[in-house]
């Protein structure tokens, strides 16, 4: 697969001097050709460059011969369950995720809320490459329709899969910060038909991203935790720019980590479900495993990705999967990532124990975890790795196992490090846990000079 086309998921690449309209037209082109014919299902997030996207990689589908039909800005879920809902071919999103505005790309969906795998993103990459692509006739060009109602679509079919009764009966308070981002047409319209009071920060579509940092995480949330603490909401709702993502803040202001909401909502999926098996990514807590064990679950481990996850969801006939970064994957409802499913979750449990969130999560422990990340140019990120692969190791004292299922994993006698080459920017990404904050603030220490040695010699 050509590595400078397609990144962890999609294309992701900044405007202007990785990505122009000229590529989006070529793979609008690649992918009508790969497809040859029939339907797909074209919508963008809130970014600025997404009209100009969506239109260019629109005319080169249409140029083969297949037929568009545009949903505006929605989030990424909302596209992956309507694809399947309206009986389109394929989905496409025009969104960068949660990168930064200057950002632009496109994720491709199958027909049954799928991503598409990295074998099928070959395909279209081998027939971007070979610049021969199908043209269709003066009288044989898709046509374009428009789908104004994936929102609202997708708002009743949650409503028929949660409690909303039950919900509104607690007339909780909820704070949603959508981040200017795609869930602004969503969220806060779910939240309030599940009777809740809404109150919404950085509620308007705004591609520049004006209110937050467009990745969701305890540094850009300063305003939503102040909020929540304030005014005495129940739950804080966060998204990053195309809404696959949710992160959740309790009525104390606590931003709770991805992987202890997986193990929270894995506890409640496993007590009624025969299905024992939970799958996450090779950067999720420890914590995960020993809630999952604890309910008479296992856990299974995948690289970074939600179409990971959800390939290993459907092989393994799992009952549930997310990842770290506040990825959440319902098989009963769809494959694709289901940020709005998870809050309608959350607020059930709230409602059903009547206990706060805060309560509940504080079941699940917290081990120290830290991230961090360091420039790499893409084109030494391969030469580092290998370099690491040997030093890594070395530089920590108690070395138990190495893994390289994704990137490079080293566990040790008390606590892990992971370090894997971003999909998507040109970092390399640093997580590690450890029992204690001296011992975690020690693999960090070690990781990061062992990596900057790497980088240096790379």
């Amino acid at each position: 697969m050509t590595k400078k086309l397609f990144g962890t998921t999609g294309v992701r690449k900044v405007y202007g001097s990785e990505f122009d309209l000229e590529m989006a037209l070529n793979l609008g082109k690649a992918f009508g050709t790969t497809l040859e014919s029939g339907t797909v299902l074209l919508a963008r997030d809130a970014r600025t460059t997404g009209l100009m996207v969506e239109d260019a990689f629109s005319a080169g589908l249409m140029s083969t011969g297949v037929s568009v039909v545009r949903a505006g800005v929605i989030p990424t879920p909302t596209l992956a369950y309507m694809t399947r809902e309206g009986n389109y071919d394929a989905g496409v999103m025009v969104t960068a995720s949660h990168n930064p505005p200057e950002y632009t790309g496109l994720k491709f969906w199958r027909g049954d809320t799928m991503g598409y795998t990295s074998e099928q993103e070959a395909k279209i990459a081998e027939a971007y490459d070979s610049g021969e692509f199908k043209t269709a006739s003066w009288d044989g060009l898709g046509s374009e329709g428009n789908l104004e109602t994936a929102a609202e679509q997708h708002i009743s079919a949650l409503l028929k899969v949660t409690d909303a009764d039950l919900i509104e009966s607690k007339g909780f308070k909820v704070i949603v910060d959508p981040g200017n981002g795609a869930g602004c047409v969503l969220t806060p319209y779910l939240v309030r038909e599940l009777g809740c009071k809404v109150i919404t920060l950085n509620g308007q579509l705004d591609g520049h991203f004006p209110g937050r940092k467009s990745e969701p995480e305890e540094a850009t949330l300063g305003d939503l935790i102040r909020m929540v603490q304030q005014i005495g909401a129940d739950l804080g709702i966060a998204h990053d720019g195309d809404s696959d993502r949710v992160v959740f803040v309790t009525e104390e202001g606590e931003v709770v980590r991805g992987d202890r909401t997986i193990a929270l909502l894995a506890k409640e999926a496993l007590k009624s479900s025969d299905k024992k098996i939970v799958v996450t990514t090779v950067d999720s807590s420890k914590v995960l495993d020993e809630t999952v064990e604890k309910n008479g679950g296992k856990t299974i481990r995948t690289p970074v990705g939600d179409i990971q996850v959800a390939i290993k969801i459907k092989e393994e006939n799992a009952v549930f999967g997310g990842e770290a970064c506040g990825v959440f994957i319902f098989p009963e409802f769809q494959m694709a990532p289901e940020p709005f499913l998870a809050a309608c979750r959350i607020l059930e449990l709230m409602a059903k124990s009547d206990r706060k969130f805060g309560d509940l999560i504080s079941e699940v422990p917290i081990y120290p975890l830290l991230k961090t990340k360091l420039r790499c140019p893409n084109e030494k990120k391969e030469d580092v790795m290998g370099i690491l692969a040997e030093s890594l190791p070395e530089a920590m004292t108690d070395t138990v196992d190495v893994l390289t299922v994704d990137g490079l994993g080293v566990f040790l006698k008390e606590g892990w490090v992971l370090v894997r080459p971003s999909g998507t920017e040109p970092v390399i990404r640093i997580t590690c846990e450890a029992p204690t904050q001296d011992r975690v603030k020690d693999i960090l220490e070690r990781t990061r000079a062992a990596v900057e040695d790497a980088i240096a010699s790379g």
